[in-house]
């Protein structure tokens, strides 16, 4: 009877952990749904502002035009349930915001293009706060840097384009803002761009000093093969709906993980608990 019984505590957990899982993976299926809608009206604009367009580079440009001229530049105060994460790109295109929240906005319409793109945060030195926020895609024969604030893009001048790591060391931002101010109105807000957002040479796709988590892994890629310094800012970092997405899918697997391992724990305790018993009834038998 008691070998029959010893189990059950066992399987009750796990059975505790799967339906406690059930919770987040219900809400990551809403969340997915919601995603997915947000992704369709993202693509579907994305696509009005690119249709006749047939390379890469000029759909980035495009899209860069369009999110500089889509609302106003005040910083973006919505967001989807939880505050720190931000506005999601929907909100940003619903009601504009400040250099890290178009740049979100242009990244999330390039990716739903199948165009990879990321964030790139600029500071003025190398332990000094970010001041701008920038977007690096991908286009025909490389990387190429976009800024939705002040429209913005770094053009060779023979067809091909600049990014990070080809601003970086250099004043061929610098000279490219100065240049735009020369082509464009006196009324324009390219007047007023700082040369620092315009300036590379510390310029990084994540805040690696930001923690100790964050400084141990920025030590450790080197190891694995991978340079933090070109290391691509992940998109579900910049989109609110899809990091709750992977967080709730995380807890849901610890939850079924952690009742297993709860159901083994008590499998052994109880396991010892009978091979006590047992042997102290052989005692008790001999004596």
């Amino acid at each position: 009877m008691w070998n029959g019984r010893r189990f059950r505590p066992g399987l009750s957990c796990s059975r505790v952990g799967c339906f406690i899982a059930a919770i987040p993976l219900l809400c990551a299926i809403g969340l997915f749904l919601s995603w997915q809608q947000d992704e369709v009206v993202l693509r579907q604009q994305a696509v009005a502002i690119t249709e006749n367009l047939k390379t890469d580079s000029a759909r980035i440009r495009a899209i860069n035009d369009w999110v500089y001229h889509n609302k106003g530049f005040v910083k973006n105060d919505r967001y989807f349930i939880v505050a720190a994460l931000g506005p999601t790109p929907i909100q940003v295109m619903q009601q504009g915001g400040e250099c890290g929240d178009k740049s979100r906005l242009v990244a999330a319409m390039l990716n739903s293009l199948g165009i990879d793109a990321g964030l790139v945060m600029i500071a003025p030195c190398q332990h000094c706060g970010f001041i701008h926020t920038v977007v690096e895609a991908q286009y025909e024969a490389g990387g190429m840097v976009v800024d939705p604030t002040w429209d913005v893009d770094y053009p060779t001048g023979d067809g091909r384009f600049l990014g990070v790591r080809d601003l970086a060391g250099t004043n061929r931002g610098r000279e490219r803002v100065a240049e735009l101010r020369h082509q464009r109105l006196a009324t324009e807000k390219i007047v007023n761009m700082p040369d620092d957002d315009a300036t590379f040479d510390y310029a990084v796709a994540m805040n690696w000093d930001r923690s100790v988590a964050t400084r141990i892994i920025a030590a450790t890629l080197p190891l694995l093969g991978y340079q933090p310094e070109t290391f691509v800012r992940p998109n579900l970092l910049e989109d609110p709906k899809l990091l709750l997405i992977y967080l709730m899918i995380g807890l849901a697997a610890a939850c079924v993980l952690g009742g297993f391992l709860l159901g083994l724990g008590l499998r052994s305790v109880l396991t010892r608990t009978s091979q006590r018993m047992t042997a102290n009834k052989l005692k008790v038998s001999d004596a």
